[in-house]
C-alpha cells in the first residue's frame, strides 16, 4: 500500500513539474508572440502614415496640375467634368480603398451632387477616349483611379 502511495505520489510531482516547465516555455512563446504584435503594429502604423502621406502628395500633385490646366483651357468640356472628381478628390481616394466596385459608387454620387447629368457625360466622354483612359477606368479600383486621373490632367496640360 505504501509502495503504492509512494508511485502516486511520484507520479503527480513528475506531471507537476512536466506542467510547469511546459508552461514556462509556453509563457515564453506567448512574450515572442506579443513582442511580434507590437512591432507588426508599428509597421502598420508606420505603413498607413506613409500612405497618407502618398494620398497627400498625389492630391496637391492633382489640384495644382489641374489648377494649371483650368486657367490654360477654360472652356475645355473635359475641365468641367474633371472638375467633380479633383474636388472630391481625397473622397474618392479613400472610398476606392475600400475595395473594387467602390470608385463609380463614389464618382457617380460626387458628380450628380456637383450637377445633375454630369456622371452620364463624364461617362460619354470616357467612352470617347484611348484604350488607356478607359482600362484605368473600368478598373475600378484605386490604382485605375489614380492612373485615369494623371492620364486625364496629363491630357489636358498638353
Amino acid at each position: 500500500m505504501m509502495l503504492f502511495s509512494l508511485a502516486i505520489i511520484v507520479l503527480f510531482v513528475v506531471i507537476s513539474v512536466y506542467y510547469y516547465f511546459r508552461s514556462e516555455k509556453l509563457i515564453a512563446e506567448l512574450k515572442a508572440v506579443k513582442k511580434e504584435a507590437s512591432q507588426i503594429k508599428k509597421e502598420s502604423k508606420m505603413m498607413i502614415d506613409a500612405f497618407a502621406v502618398v494620398a497627400q502628395k498625389n492630391e496637391d500633385f492633382i489640384h495644382a496640375r489641374f489648377t494649371a490646366a483650368q486657367s490654360e483651357r477654360t472652356d475645355n468640356e473635359s475641365v468641367v467634368l474633371l472638375t467633380p472628381l479633383v474636388t472630391n478628390y481625397a473622397t474618392i481616394f479613400r472610398e476606392s480603398i475600400r475595395g473594387k466596385g467602390e470608385m463609380h459608387k463614389v464618382v457617380k454620387k460626387c458628380c450628380e451632387n456637383f450637377q445633375p447629368g454630369s456622371y452620364k457625360r463624364l461617362t460619354t466622354y470616357i467612352n470617347s477616349q484611348d484604350a488607356q483612359v478607359k482600362r484605368a477606368w473600368n478598373s475600378n479600383n484605386l490604382k485605375g483611379f489614380i492612373v485615369f486621373m494623371e492620364t486625364m490632367i496629363l491630357g489636358l496640360t498638353s
